[in-house]
């Protein structure tokens, strides 16, 4: 499935607009952009081999290690528009992966790790 970057953006848009208000209103310094894929940086740094996919990335702080400082450049979530519409056959399994990966970085950024993604189905 296919879409144009500027629907993958309102997709995205929407499904941060959609995370609970408690965790929208504590959101501050992160910027959530779309990219086409991982770049071969990001997945070794991440620990992946070349060929593994990666959906979405959190670069940054997570607020629960940050303690009193705020660091002044912003955290960054990037959603990966290009392995999302490989993996989606339908509109509806396209939205449903966006706002999976939104959820799943938005935690990291909270904090969260894969380990507790996994056991609350974010993983």
């Amino acid at each position: 499935m296919h879409v144009s970057r500027d629907f993958f953006e309102y997709l995205v848009r929407d499904a941060v607009m959609g995370l609970p208000n408690q965790f929208l209103s504590s959101m501050d310094n992160v910027s959530i952009i779309v990219a086409d894929q991982a770049t071969p940086a990001q997945k070794v740094e991440n620990g992946l081999e070349p060929n593994e996919v990666l959906y979405g990335l959190y670069e940054g702080v997570p607020l629960t290690e940050r303690g009193g400082y705020a660091p002044s450049l912003p955290d960054l979530i990037t959603i990966f528009q290009y392995p999302i519409e490989a993996e989606s056959e339908t509109m509806s399994e396209l939205k449903r992966q966006v706002v999976t990966t939104v959820k799943h970085e938005v935690a990291h950024y909270f904090g969260f790790s894969d380990s507790a993604l996994d056991e609350m189905g974010l993983g």
